[in-house]
């Protein structure tokens, strides 16, 4: 975060990579929050489960809603004096859809994605714009092509910062040669936190109302290995049962696990029903099988053909299931690692090729 006006002066736009539940978002709020502080205008756009044009719209227009002061100001007199439709108040871009259903939403894109440029041609304002969850434009057709349209020349007046949770498509959109984002943006990834900030953090926090980690904070750390979310949660439930001046010990921790992992079962559930037969394979052999991957004891033991273990192994590590630590894949995530433990080694069930 600290960092944020030294990016945005370089003009660098870069992407970030990370998992879900990785703090992706959080993270660029701080660096959003420096550059306000900078007096830069600052936009998140959140592209979540877009599907149309019209949508992206509607999302970019409410990333300015966060503008204040004369920066906003600024920004409602251009969007007045434009006439497409878009209001920082009101009903805004939303409004004009329900009253005219066959708005050109592309040519609003193509003048709402100038907001940048023309705030430094007017006082020299530069921009940080923040696409989140930048690889679902890719279900919309040609969005791609409309933004990279228009910030390509934007080199001084703003820097972009794309964010998303699953590195396939992420390399996708910025390094195949055949899509309009092509080295737009410089990559950054997010890895797990390093184990002694984690514990230093949890274990000041603790004393900081009252508490003792003890013993329980050795296998916190040791279980979430480093996952930012993970080990916030887990160290929440363990705070909630160590006494206020009490201490707490492996019974504890144990408690607490066993807590968490219950309140997540809905969650791991979805994560499972997500996969398709092989990608369960293999991602319960990696939770609990102690032979090679690719041996042929760890897919009879999943019921699954070794040539079909690489091509489920690639699916998960696209979709940021699964991490590559020292050149060996890992499950992302320890629950749903825990989660799996305790159903077991056994078939995961369905044709072997069934979902491929």
């Amino acid at each position: 975060p600290d960092q944020a006006e030294g990016v945005a002066a370089l003009g660098h736009s870069f992407r970030l990579v990370g998992p879900r539940r990785y703090g992706k978002t959080t993270l660029l709020r701080r660096v959003l929050g420096a550059a306000e502080k900078q007096e830069m205008a600052t936009v998140l756009v959140d592209l979540q489960d877009m599907l149309t044009i019209a949508e992206i719209v509607v999302r970019i227009e409410r990333g300015y809603q966060r503008l204040k002061g004369p920066i906003r100001r600024t920004v409602e007199n251009f969007f007045r004096s434009w006439n497409i439709g878009l209001s920082l108040g009101g009903g805004g871009f939303t409004a004009t859809l329900q009253r005219n259903p066959n708005v050109d939403a592309e040519s609003v894109l193509l003048r709402l994605l100038e907001v940048p440029a023309a705030l430094f041609d007017r006082d020299g304002t530069t921009s940080l714009v923040v696409f989140d969850e930048i690889q679902d434009v890719l279900a919309v057709p040609g969005a791609d092509g409309k933004i990279r349209s228009v910030i390509q020349h934007q080199t001084d007046a703003a820097t972009y910062a794309f964010a998303g949770s699953a590195p396939g498509v992420m390399q996708q959109l910025f390094a195949d040669p055949k899509r309009p984002l092509l080295d737009q943006a410089v990559p950054r990834s997010l890895a797990p936190l390093p184990l002694d900030d984690v514990g230093e953090y949890a274990a000041g926090r603790f004393r900081n109302t009252g508490r003792d980690a003890g013993a329980a904070l050795a296998p916190l750390l040791e279980f979430t290995r480093g996952h930012p979310q993970r080990s916030m949660m887990l160290a929440h439930y363990l705070w909630e049962r160590t006494a206020p001046d009490g201490a707490a010990d492996e019974g504890t921790w144990v408690s607490a696990l066993d807590q968490a992992a219950a309140d997540s079962a809905p969650l791991m559930r979805a994560i499972w029903r997500a996969l398709t037969n092989n990608e369960r394979r293999v991602a319960r052999a990696l939770a609990v099988a102690t032979t090679p991957l690719h041996s042929e004891e760890t897919a009879a033991a999943v019921g699954i053909k070794r040539s079909s273990i690489g091509k489920a192994l690639e699916s998960l590590i696209a979709n940021a299931d699964v991490i590559q630590e020292d050149n060996k894949p890992r499950l992302t995530d320890p629950m749903f690692e825990f989660w799996l433990r305790t159903r077991g080694l056994t078939p995961a069930g369905g044709d072997d090729d069934e979902g491929d």
